[in-house]
């Protein structure tokens, strides 16, 4: 078996993750060493996939509604570029998240305008979380 190193990169955060590669005959041989082997990788790959899988899970919030903008990751509100009125084309920056002191834009989706924004600068925010609706 060789163990390799990856950095991939999920919605815009990267995470380094390493994968043992493992040769068809060696699968059947390998069983009983794979859980132990496997044990010190799994908290890399699993936080690396635990972040994307909490996401998702809260993203369906019952106060996200068509045309929401939401929050990809929890995080504080740096800067609120959106003001409601104003119209957005499709790739602007709507606002700037900072999480685990990185800075993540929150970019509209779609073209239209804003019909309201839902946080200012200093907010606290969850995955999932509304942020700005666009219609």
């Amino acid at each position: 078996m060789q163990r390799r190193r990856f950095r991939i990169t999920v919605n815009g955060r990267e995470y380094d993750v390493a994968v043992e590669e493992m040769s068809e005959a060696a699968s059947p041989a390998a069983p009983a060493p794979q859980p132990s082997s496997a044990a010190a990788p799994a908290p890399q790959s699993a936080g690396a996939s635990a972040r994307p899988a909490t996401l998702p899970a809260s993203a369906p919030a019952p106060s996200a509604a068509d045309g929401d903008e939401v929050a990809q990751l929890a995080g504080v509100v740096v800067l609120v570029d959106a003001v409601a009125g104003n119209t957005v084309q499709q790739g602007d920056r709507l606002l700037l998240l900072e999480a685990m002191k990185m800075k993540t834009p929150v970019i509209a989706s779609r073209s239209g305008r804003i019909i309201r924004v839902l946080v200012k600068a200093g907010d606290a925010v969850e995955g999932g979380q509304p942020l700005v609706t666009i219609a």
